[in-house]
This record gives C-alpha cells, structure tokens and sequence, in this order.
C-alpha cells in the first residue's frame, strides 16, 4: 500500500515521487515548489478516494456484500497512502528538512525502519507508524458506525410495525433490513400469491439484474434481493416503486410503475422512458449498470387491478403508459383469468411500441385476451394495422358493450382527456373509468423534473400541433420563507416545480397527491388541488397544502 503510493509519478518528472528527492541535495526554491505540488496533489486525491470508500462500504454492509466491503477497505487503504505521503512531504517542508531526508523519513516510517536521525520518536507503537494506526482506527471507526446506523434502522422499523400492528399479529423478519406482519388484513394474498389490498411500503437495496432494451428511448431494469432471495415486498399489478439516487450531489427521487406481475417473486421489473428533462431517467438510462445497488421504496399507488374488483376488465395505454398494465396483463394470464381482458394500446409510431412481441404472445395463448394496436404515423414502415388517434370509432370496433365493463385508462394527458371524451360519448358511467395520469414534465432544463411515474410519450389524441418548448411565463411569485427564497409561479406550474426551478428543496415521493410526502405550511394565499388524498380535514383547515398539486393564479407565501 505504502509503497505504491510513494511510487506514483507526479509533477516532479518523470521518475516516481520519493525517489525523485534522492537527486535533490539542497531545499532550493524549485524543490520546495516541485515537492509541495505533488504533496498537496496526492492530499486531494487521497481524501477523495477516502470520501467515496467510505460510502461504498456503508452501502456495502448495508447490502450484506462483503466482497464490496472488501474492496472498499483496499481502495480505501490505498487512498489513505495518497494522503500519507503528501503530509509526510508537507511536514518536511515545514521542518526545512532536505528533499533526501524527508524521502527517506518517509520510507523509514513505511517499512517500520528503526533510526537514529530524529524520527524514532514519531514510530508510533507496536512498530506501526501513527499513520497505520490512524487508518486502522478509522476504518474500525467507519465499521461500527456502518453497524450503528443499520441497528438503529431497524430498531425504528420494528418499532413502526409495533405501532401500526394489531397486538395479536407477531412480527417476522421479511428480509434483511425490514420486518412485516406475516398475516397482516392490508395484504391477505389471492391465489397465485396476489394481496387483496394495498402493502405497507418497504425500503431497502436491491440490484440491478439486468437491462433490457424495448424501444430506442425505453429500458426495462429487472430488480432482484442484493443476496439473491425473494422480493421483500409484495405489491399490487398496477402500482408503483420509488427510486432515490445521488446525482450530481442532489438526492433524487422519483417513482416508476412495477411493469411485471407480483406473481413473480424473484424480482420485480421497471420499465423507463428516457426524458430529456428527467433527472433520474436520464441518469438510469446512460450511466446504470447490471450490478449497481438502488435504493428503492415500495409498493405505492391506487392504480390496480386484481381480478376481483370486475369480471372483465379494458385496459386502455398510450406510449409507456402500458406499464401498469403490463402487469396488470402478465398477472391476470399468469392466473389464467376467467373472465374478457381488452388491451388498447396507442403510439406515435410502430417503434413505439412497447411489448407487442408479449402481448401477442398472450393473445394467442389466451383465448380471453383480446389485443389491439393502433398507431398515429405509420409512413415509410410496413406498418398494416389501424392508423388514427384513439376515438369512439375505434374503442367500439375493438371492444363489443363497452358500456357494461370497468376501463382502466394510463398514458399522457392529451390522449386520456380524448379518451375519457370518447368514453362520454359512449355513455360510459365515471364511476367504472380508473385513470393513472403520466404527467410529463414542465418548461426546460431549470425544472429538470419528473412525473410521478415514467412521463409517456406524446400521443395526440387529435391532429398533432407542432411546437417547440416554451417557458411558462411569470405571472405570480412565491416565497418560500425558510430558505428565504423568491421565484416565480404560473397558473399551470406546481409549488414544487416553482421551487426545483430555484434550488429550493421540499421533499416527495409520488408527485401525485396520494403519499402526503410534500405537505408544507401555507402562510399567504390561495391553492387550489386537483388531488388533495394526502390531507386529511384538519389540515386543510389549518393551511397545509400538497406542493405537487397546489397551483395559483396568485402570489404565495409557504415554510420551506
């Protein structure tokens, strides 16, 4: 370790560091510069190296890796050298020594070299040099710290399950790091392992297993347990899991559709847009690897289908709005429902089309199954099938008494406002459409945002009007008084988004007005919410609003 750190060349020549000083017989002016240099070179580098070991080896104990823990130790001991040798060289400046002495004090202290030159003073003890002894310290430091916070973390865990936990169900231990009712009402299971109701979120690691690509812009990460056992959690087709990265020194978290079925147990499935705009999209897209540890939170949502809420059900998608019923689709064949199942699936072209292959794969192995595709441009392909938008027309064509069955509805906003249109028009009741909105996000880069599940693609539901991004522009602004910062709100931009434009941070999860995560005082003005679940009566009475949903045509005034 220490030796190959005192080797490393640097900005003296050619030759290595140490060596180098052998050739220097006096401290002049230029050995001073040249030495101090590299010294301080070799302290930012080394304490770099130190910083991003440091939380690999958290991450790694947090997972049960002890082969990353391992290799966390190594890097970190070789950083450790880089910082040893530049204080070594800084010390000898400071103490006037010649460049030959402070090199070779510096390999005396490496190999544990007794001498009589004034140094066996500074020898440490037990023949290890202080700066082993520091690192020693640290990195046992670093260890029990790691231990401290995983049993302080599910301390905090058993002690939520007990509150929240009737006193005749016994807790049991779901997988490292969490601890579930193992009979709990909320998640009674279906045959074929499907709960009946929503599950209590679950918070952890899990690995990414593999990539697979499924449109030029669209990949699927398939998630397993970081030790290879079953998924800690059991969700609802149709629900969603919630991502947390670093990036760019920025916690991020956004939350993206469970695309496989919870029949599956092995490992669950995210299928993701790339969006221009889309911090952790982006991120997911061009620099995650098979391998890499995610932080996840799951499950969350309203959006699901079991089977039981209908005796036949039509799923109707637009662009990677086929997500949620992907799985709704793989869990009800993986039963083999008894009942009609309808796909309708709309995209801008036929290369936007996201698991055509499987779903024509079930449609054939599945007599109740019943798929159709339609897309908006089809030129220069060989394309055969219906060209259009998603009208009344076309919904009747492909699903006979449309008024007596329930319809789940997921894609962008201007398909589904034409869709539910149509449904109108068919006289379809309110009360049997289920909508999932996949809002994209707003304005440009400053807003650098994401929906609360993968944004699909645009889908016009009428002619398309082209038009390039426009900024919203200013019409009110709002203060956030604890950050003592001042922006600006359009009528059609959220609080929160008014506040990611500026680098004010408020804390979410969904974005979508269901997990209460973003609720903040109001002080001055009026809001209104199209979604307001999260809140309960007292709340609203007492000022608290939801940042992803509260809008105003107004100035504002809000505590973060």
């Amino acid at each position: 370790m220490g030796s190959s750190a005192g080797m490393c060349c640097g900005s003296m020549g050619a030759k290595p560091f140490y060596p180098s000083m052998m050739e220097w017989p006096a401290l002049t002016d230029e050995a001073r510069r040249a030495i101090r240099a590299e010294a301080l070179n070799r302290l930012g580098s080394g304490a770099k190296v130190l910083t991003t070991e440091q939380y690999r080896l958290r991450h790694a104990l947090m997972s049960n890796d002890f082969g990353m823990a391992q290799d966390a130790i190594k890097a970190a001991r070789e950083g450790l050298a880089l910082t040893d040798s530049g204080a070594s060289a800084l010390r000898g400046l400071d103490e006037g020594r010649p460049p030959r002495q402070i090199a070779l004090r510096w390999f005396k202290d490496q190999t544990g070299i007794e001498g009589s030159d004034q140094i066996s003073s500074d020898d440490g003890l037990a023949g290890l040099s202080w700066w082993h002894l520091i690192a020693m310290t640290l990195l046992i430091a670093a260890l029990v710290a790691a231990l401290l916070l995983r049993s302080a973390r599910l301390r905090r865990i058993t002690r939520l399950v007990e509150r929240l936990t009737p006193p005749s169900m016994p807790l049991v231990a779901a997988a490292p790091g969490s601890v579930i009712p193992p009979s709990a009402p909320a998640a009674t299971p279906l045959p074929g392992g499907v709960p009946t109701a929503v599950q209590r979120p679950w918070k952890g690691i899990l690995r990414i297993k593999a990539i697979f690509d499924e449109t030029p812009n669209v990949k699927t990460f398939r998630l397993m347990e970081a030790n290879q056992g079953s998924i800690p959690f059991t969700f609802l087709p149709g629900q969603y899991a919630t991502v947390t990265s670093e990036i760019e020194g920025q916690k991020v978290r956004r939350s993206y559709t469970i695309s496989s079925s919870p029949t599956q147990r092995d490992y669950v499935e995210l299928t993701i847009k790339r969006e221009q705009y889309g911090l952790e999209s982006r991120h997911l897209h061009d620099h995650a690897d098979i391998g890499d540890l995610l932080e996840v939170s799951a499950p969350a949502g309203r959006f699901f289908f079991t089977g039981k809420e209908a005796e036949g059900i039509v799923l109707i998608a637009g662009g990677v709005g086929i997500t949620p019923m992907m799985s709704v689709l793989r869990s009800l064949t993986d039963r083999s429902y008894e009942h009609d199942i309808y796909l309708l699936y709309g995209v801008n072209t036929p290369a936007d089309l996201i698991f055509k292959e499987e779903c024509d794969y079930l449609a054939r192995r599945h007599t109740r199954l019943h798929v159709a595709y339609i897309v908006s441009k089809a030129d220069g392909t060989d394309w055969a099938g219906p060209v259009g938008y998603m009208t009344a027309d076309f919904i009747t064509a492909s699903v006979p008494n449309i008024t007596r069955r329930r319809v789940h509805l997921c894609g962008p906003p201007p398909m589904m406002e034409a869709v539910k249109a149509a449904l109108g028009q068919l006289q379809l009741p309110p009360d049997q459409i289920k909508t999932e909105e996949f809002a994209p996000p707003t304005g440009g880069p400053v807003a650098d945002t994401e929906p609360t599940i993968p944004a699909a693609e645009d889908i016009p539901a009428s002619p398309p009007v082209q038009s390039a991004p426009t900024f919203p522009s200013a019409h009110a602004t709002v203060a956030f008084s604890k950050s003592g910062k001042t922006g600006s709100i359009t009528p059609d931009q959220s609080v929160l988004e008014a506040a990611e434009a500026i680098g004010v941070v408020i804390d979410y999860e969904c974005r979508a007005g269901t997990c209460g995560r973003c609720k903040i005082p109001m002080r001055q003005g009026q809001v209104t919410m199209e979604v307001e679940d999260a809140l309960a009566a007292d709340e609203k009475a007492g000022g608290i609003i939801l940042a992803c949903q509260a809008k105003s045509a107004g100035d504002l005034v809000v505590d973060a």
